[in-house]
């Protein structure tokens, strides 16, 4: 499970910015500072979407569930 708190890390590179979040091995890019971030904290949240529908799909086989 991807915890509530996670570090996010920038920094510049050349003309553009990188952004780490160590906690789950993400690596993202943006033209400013705030892009970088931004497009961090979509990673963070599409990791954390992808995380929950993988744990209801193991429930419902868990139930016998065969539905879509």
């Amino acid at each position: 499970m991807i915890e509530t708190e996670q570090t996010i890390e920038v920094e510049q590179v050349g003309d553009h910015f990188v952004a780490t979040v160590p906690g789950i091995g993400a690596t993202v890019t943006g033209a400013t500072h705030d892009e970088a971030l931004t497009n961090a904290l979509r990673e963070i949240i599409a990791r954390r979407i992808a995380e929950a529908e993988a744990e209801k799909r193991k429930q419902r086989r868990g139930k016998g569930h065969t539905g879509a």
